[in-house]
């Protein structure tokens, strides 16, 4: 596979993309037409099939759109059907402790690095390639991204993401501010706090940092702070702001409207 993700951000790239909680190729198409750099493909909160999801994947990566899978949970069974896909990688949630980290980079990875499963599947292009090559370069180059989702999470930072396979650390502003007391407050002082913290951390290990934004003008805040990739929202959201910007506008204009 092209594994577009992890090429780009090792040559210090800053990356943006949103997140896909609709289960539709076309949306997929449009997203990447639109110019995002990635997608991220939403199985926890989003009501993805494998069969769908693949399809998503596939056509990604014909626009040559970087693609993750966030799985909806931290299992060996939903990082293998994910990887399976051919995606570039997984963002895994809710990681709290080194242990989680070390779970999730065993399950994305082949022996001897892993314990992923093997099989001639999209990802190993239906066994085409030859297969101890295929290996390599899968170990080398599959994305591992985990979310610093709570206050334990943030704790344990500094461990987990040393953990030798994992490449960034992905930070989740609405989570957070629920375990800080403040439930929603994505731009509490707190929260920024936090998200200064996590950047911080992840430079001094020379690991990539992301974020989720709401707004344009918070992505280009956080790419000026040094996120390395930024999730600008939930593609649903982004079609719903700009139907209603232009049923808006023409009623505004229209006297019989």
């Amino acid at each position: 596979m092209a594994f577009i993700l992890k090429r780009r951000l090792t040559n210090e790239r800053t990356l943006l993309g949103t997140f896909a909680v609709l289960p539709s190729v076309d949306s997929i198409e449009i997203l990447a037409l639109g110019g995002f750099d990635f997608v991220v493909l939403d199985r926890e909160h989003g009501p993805h099939s494998m069969e769908k999801l693949q399809d998503m994947v596939r056509v990604a990566q014909l626009h040559e759109m970087a693609t993750l899978v966030r799985v909806p949970e931290n299992s060996k069974k939903e990082i293998l059907w994910a990887l399976d896909s051919g995606a570039d990688g997984v963002l895994v949630p809710m990681v709290e402790k080194a242990s989680d980290a070390i779970k999730a980079v065993k399950a994305a990875k082949y022996t001897p690095v892993g314990e992923r499963g093997v099989a001639l599947v999209r990802s190993a292009q239906y066994g085409s390639q030859e297969m101890t090559s295929y290996f390599k370069e899968s170990n080398d180059n599959t994305f591992v991204a985990l979310q610093c989702e709570n206050t334990t999470g943030l704790a344990n930072l500094e461990e987990i993401v040393n953990i030798e396979g994992v490449d960034m650390i992905f930070f989740g502003p609405f989570d957070m501010s629920a375990s800080l007391g403040i439930p929603g407050r994505t731009q509490d002082p707190k929260v920024e706090e936090v998200a200064t913290q996590i950047l911080k951390i992840c430079k001094s290990a020379g690991k990539a940092a992301g974020i989720f934004a709401t707004s344009p003008e918070e992505a280009v805040k956080r790419f000026e702070q040094g996120f390395n990739l930024v999730g600008l929202g939930i593609e649903a959201s982004i079609y719903l702001n700009a139907v209603s910007r232009v049923v808006a506008d023409v009623k505004s204009k229209g006297k019989k409207i």
